[in-house]
Order: structure tokens, then C-alpha cells, then sequence
């Protein structure tokens, strides 16, 4: 009796993955397309993106940053992260989530120092204006070269072109190798797909452009010298984010239709899902958070602070939302239960609502301390001149 009990509780457990996954998807993501969008201008030098290049570059950091955070608080026990460096490398060449260990690492130290390369020149002229505990700061930040000659100058640009370079494909890298973790599971209909890593990829570039759309006049406004919002890059973001949506549709629709047509009898199983779930995914997920979006991208309406700002708001959202359709209701999906299962996440404790959103806390935090550090609002400042001079 005791091993039927056993059986029968086995086969409808708890959801392996609970909300701090979603969550987790959706930070890497948007680093990776802000990293992207900063190397429009750093390493594509597509000027009209440099003034925001730099801002970009560090939220690419600390959404990268506060990412794994996420994955602490699932493992439950914080030790445990440790196994993932001691253990199973072995097994690397066919073990998604090893890549993501070395990928978790490597990422975020290229961006810190592609960041230190485009601000060492501040960093330089902030030591000499500080006091004694602000000259030895800033000298630590220039790791020692304080040299202001064009030659120098010249090498800082030359590095951050090669580390921008390099930091695209690992960028992708990052986000698509969690699309791939989802896209190896034979088990579940949702997710098995090789296109997983690149829908993920897809609405990554949707959800970080949404977010920078939020985040950069929001600086301009409110904590730049110039309080003025460059309403010419916010319409050129709302184009950009519209182009981001289209991919993203083309690749959902690749998705959706291989799988309900060509998935043999689990088709029929996600027939249901998307029956059960038809209203608020063809409603909230693509009218709203995609469509409405796509229509400010290309017309007049991007002229439209405000309206953009809207789109770019329902975008950050409806991907998370996406998100967590693709964790979480892949997981409800039954295979020897005669239902859907349901997963409610706790309010409190450890993969729950108030752990979320400690990690958006962290998050903010984060922002705060690097707008601190990096002299972003001069190296903008010193963009937008450099416009205006060679419009002249």
C-alpha cells in the first residue's frame, strides 16, 4: 500500500520549476537585446544609437547581474550552487545547463570591462576633480591608465569594438542556451522544438527594448543634467521595438504551427491548452502586448511619447507573460493525469511572489548603484554634442 501511495503521489508532483524561472528567462533576455542595442553604435557604428549606447550597455549588466539570483532561490538551498561547479563537467559537451555556468561567468565580465574601456576616460577626469577617497576610487576604475592622448583614447575605442564584437554571439549565447534547455525536453509538447532557442531569442530583443523605452528617458528626464527626453530616439526605439515584434510573430508562428500540426497525438494536448487558454493568449499576449505595439512602431502614433511609452510597458510585460506561458503552462500540460494541473505560487518563502520581487529590488538597487558609479549622464551629454556638432 505504502509503494502504491508512493506511485500515485510520484506522478502528480509539484512543478519543478515555480516563478523565480520565468523571471530568471525574462532578465537574461532583456540583457542580452540591450547588450545588442548598445552594439548598434559600438561595434555596427550606427551613430544615431551612440548617445544611448553606453546606458544600454550598463543595464545589459545588471539585468545579467540580478539574473542568477533567480536560480539561487529555486535550488531552495543556497549551498547548492556550488554543485554546479563541482560537479558533472564531465558531461559538458551535451549538457546545456554546464554551458550556462561558464556562459553566467563570462558574460557579465566582458561587459564590465567593455563598460570600463568606454568610461575610463571620465573615470580619469573624475579622479583628478575628487577628493582623496574619490581620486583613489576612480584611479582603481581606470585599472592605472590615466592617459588622456588621442593614441590612448584611440585603443580605448578599438578595445571596446573587439569586446563588442565578441559579446554579441555570447549575448545570444546567454538567452538562447536557456531556449535550448527548454527545447531538449523530449517530454513536453511545448517546449520540444528546435526553434525554442531562437523564439526565446526573439521576444528577448522585444522585452529589452521595452524595457530601455521605460528606463532611458526616464534617466533623461529625471536624473540627467539636460532633463530632456530625446522624443526622436524614443520613436526610433518604438521602429525598432515594431521590427523586434515582427520577428518575434514569425518565429511564434513557426512555432505554433509546426507543433499543432505535425507533433503526431501530442498536438492534441496543446489543442486543449491553447482551447483552455484562447482569450487571454490571443487577447492579452498578442493584441495587446504585441499587435497594439506593433501598429505604434509604424505609424505616426511613435511621434507620441506617452502612447510609446505605453507600448513599450505592455511589451516588457507581455513577454514575461510569455514567459511564464511557456514555464509554467508547459508544465501543466498532463501526461498521465486526466486534467491540467495548476500551479498557484506561494505569496511568501522561497520561490514565491515576495522573493520575485526581492529580486527586482535587487535589481533596482543595482541600477541605482552602477548610475552611480559610471559617469553615464557626461558620456551621453558628450554623444549628443558630438550630434549636434556634426550636424552643423
Amino acid at each position: 500500500m505504502d509503494s502504491m501511495q508512493t506511485l500515485i503521489s510520484s506522478i502528480t508532483i509539484a512543478k519543478p520549476w515555480g516563478i523565480d524561472i520565468p523571471n530568471y528567462f525574462w532578465f537574461t533576455g532583456s540583457s542580452a537585446a540591450a547588450f545588442i542595442i548598445s552594439s548598434f553604435a559600438h561595434v555596427f557604428g550606427w551613430k544615431k544609437y551612440k548617445p544611448i549606447a553606453g546606458i544600454s550597455l550598463l543595464m545589459a549588466f545588471v539585468l545579467l547581474v540580478a539574473a542568477p539570483l533567480n536560480l539561487i532561490d529555486d535550488l531552495r538551498q543556497p549551498g547548492r550552487i556550488l554543485n554546479f561547479f563541482l560537479y558533472g563537467w564531465e558531461n559538458f559537451p551535451t549538457s546545456p545547463m554546464k554551458w550556462g555556468v561558464l556562459l553566467l561567468l563570462a558574460y557579465p565580465i566582458l561587459i564590465f570591462f567593455e563598460a570600463q574601456a568606454l568610461y575610463r576616460p571620465y573615470f580619469v577626469r573624475k579622479a583628478k576633480k575628487s577628493g582623496f577617497l574619490g581620486k583613489i576610487f576612480y584611479t582603481v576604475m581606470t585599472f592605472g591608465r590615466t592617459d588622456l592622448s588621442p593614441e590612448a583614447l584611440d585603443s580605448d575605442h578599438r578595445l571596446g569594438f573587439v569586446l563588442g564584437a565578441i559579446g554579441i554571439p555570447l549575448a545570444l549565447a546567454v538567452h538562447g542556451y536557456t531556449g535550448y534547455i527548454l527545447g531538449a525536453v523530449h517530454a513536453n509538447v511545448m517546449w520540444h522544438t528546435p526553434l525554442m532557442p531562437i523564439i526565446f531569442l526573439a521576444s528577448a530583443m522585444v522585452s529589452g527594448t521595452g524595457l530601455l523605452i521605460l528606463l532611458i528617458p526616464f534617466f533623461q528626464r529625471f536624473l540627467s543634467e539636460r532633463h530632456q527626453v530625446d522624443t526622436d530616439m524614443v520613436a526610433a526605439l518604438a521602429t525598432l521595438l515594431a521590427w523586434f515584434i515582427v520577428a518575434d510573430l514569425v518565429m511564434r508562428f513557426l512555432w505554433l504551427t509546426f507543433s499543432l500540426t505535425f507533433a503526431d497525438g501530442e498536438k492534441y494536448a496543446l489543442y486543449s491548452y491553447f482551447r483552455l487558454h484562447f482569450k487571454d493568449t490571443l487577447l492579452i499576449d498578442y493584441l495587446l502586448c504585441l499587435f497594439i505595439p506593433l501598429i505604434i512602431g509604424f505609424t505616426r502614433l511613435k511621434h507620441i511619447p506617452v502612447v510609446v511609452y505605453f507600448g513599450g510597458l505592455v511589451t516588457a510585460v507581455g513577454v514575461w507573460i510569455f514567459r511564464w506561458n511557456t514555464v509554467i503552462g508547459g508544465q501543466t500540460i498532463p501526461r498521465t493525469t486526466p486534467g491540467f494541473l495548476r500551479y498557484l505560487p506561494p505569496v511568501t518563502g522561497q520561490d514565491s511572489i515576495v522573493s520575485m520581487l526581492a529580486n527586482w529590488g535587487v535589481l533596482i538597487s543595482l541600477i541605482c548603484l552602477v548610475l552611480l558609479i559610471f559617469p553615464w549622464d557626461e558620456e551621453m551629454i558628450d554623444c549628443y554634442k558630438g550630434a549636434e556638432h556634426g550636424q552643423q
